[in-house]
């Protein structure tokens, strides 16, 4: 049963858009967690 279902084309392409739009999104909220230019500094007092 899954070898079918792993050879049938529409449903790669929709599981490959899905795990790559996840990927996306994880990228986006940790850009937005620190912001842009926003990482924590060190040396901010010396």
């Amino acid at each position: 049963m899954f070898t079918k279902l792993k050879q049938h084309p529409v449903l790669v392409f929709l599981l490959k858009t899905l795990c790559y739009f996840i990927v996306l999104l994880a990228l986006v909220y940790l850009y937005g967690y620190y912001g842009a230019g926003q990482a924590p500094f060190i040396y901010n007092e010396f």
